[in-house]
């Protein structure tokens, strides 16, 4: 059976869509073919063919990209198509009536919560963008025939509307390699750092963190960023990522192939995840929660319900009011003083994405809803 995986908007290797979703399908037997922004046009890796789209440099261009991702899925003729923005409700409309196809929409985000905290939306009209994208997004997903989202909140928004399914963000423990307890090269007292892997933007409290850093009494420990950048607006986190202004204390990696994240967390004293309080992030299931448990090593967390409940069950890191500076750097500063808590947190982590919160029972679950989509036709 023939799939077909749509993105206007992510990086065709993004961790859910290519790491763990596209992965999942060609490894039960699916044909995948890939449709993402990328700086290739066409290329096969670990059987999934991946069809490159061009980065678009405005917003304005986007619309370019939605045709040609409708012509490429009506040339594919696929037996199921999953696309994974918003923006492409329409798009994803007009092929199921085109196709007859089956569609699945994946939900990442609560989007009509973060319409209000887009910035290039002036301020008095965000309300009213957002509410009207909620009615329009809860009128199209009718038209899906099945809805994927990544926790129970989003679930309990789409219920009645069409098949829902939550298939949270959880790692892909195989790709890990981190033993019980932390990597042998946090024992180095030289190079104690803190890392953050993900989107770097404005929300995600990088800036924070290195504050923070910076504060602390060890002046050696420094801060490692790695990943996409996103919007920046704070003159802080922009200096910080311009070249020419380089601090000693913190260095950014760009964006790194995925299998360079496990060795490099795998040498952090934590992993930081101190995302600000906007009304995504206080609800969102953050996908690096659970990689940093699968390295072995604690977290830094922001204390949101969420994040609380798993790094509080697991006891698996220390939880943080993300835009204290002073309680980012005490917990800090609590780690590299207490190497043996450090371990014990670092090793409960694994164990309880080991035993609860991997990929193996989330991908069960997205088999499950093609097969019902499918029929008898699909992969065994």
């Amino acid at each position: 059976m023939k799939v077909c995986i749509l993105s206007s908007v992510h990086p065709c290797f993004d961790v859910r869509i290519f790491q763990k979703e596209a992965t999942s399908l060609a490894e039960a037997g699916y044909q995948v073919t890939l449709v993402a922004v990328a700086d290739f046009d066409e290329r096969v890796v670990d059987q999934i063919r991946v069809l490159g789209l061009p980065q678009p440099k405005r917003k304005a261009s986007r619309p370019l990209n939605w045709y040609r991702i409708l012509r490429i899925a009506l040339r594919e003729k696929a037996d199921l198509y999953h696309f994974h923005d918003p923006e492409l409700l329409v798009v994803g409309s007009m092929i199921k009536i085109l196709t007859r196809s089956p569609i699945i929409y994946d939900v990442h985000e609560n989007y009509p919560q973060d319409i209000l905290t887009k910035e290039w939306i002036p301020g008095p009209f965000r309300k009213a963008v957002s509410n009207t994208f909620r009615i329009f997004e809860d009128i199209m997903v009718r038209f899906m025939d099945g809805v994927i989202v990544v926790n129970e909140r989003l679930a309990e928004r789409f219920s009645g509307r069409s098949r829902v399914v939550t298939i949270s963000n959880y790692s892909r423990i195989d790709l890990f390699a981190a033993d019980e307890g932390p990597s042998e090269q946090r024992d180095d007292p030289l190079t104690p750092c803190f890392v953050y892997t993900g989107r770097v933007s404005d929300d995600r409290g990088i800036y924070e963190c290195f504050e923070a850093v910076k504060s602390l009494e060890d002046e050696t420990a420094e801060l490692l960023c790695a990943g996409r950048i996103g919007h920046v607006s704070n003159p802080g986190l922009g200096a910080l990522l311009d070249d020419t202004q380089h601090d000693a204390r913190f260095r950014y990696l760009g964006l790194l192939p995925y299998e360079s994240i496990p060795p490099l967390l795998g040498g952090a004293v934590a992993g930081l995840l101190c995302f600000q309080a906007t009304p995504n992030n206080v609800l969102g299931t953050p996908n690096k929660l659970f990689e940093y448990m699968s390295a072995g090593i604690p977290v830094i967390a922001s204390d949101f319900p969420f994040i609380r409940q798993v790094v509080s069950d697991a006891d698996c890191g220390l939880l943080v009011q993300p835009d204290n500076v002073q309680e980012i750097a005490v917990a800090m500063t609590h780690l590299l003083q207490n190497p043996g808590d450090a371990a014990r947190m670092g090793g409960n982590g694994l164990r309880a994405v080991r035993e609860r919160y991997n990929w193996g029972a989330e991908e069960k679950k997205l088999l499950s809803l093609y097969q019902m989509l499918l029929g008898s036709n699909s992969p065994a």
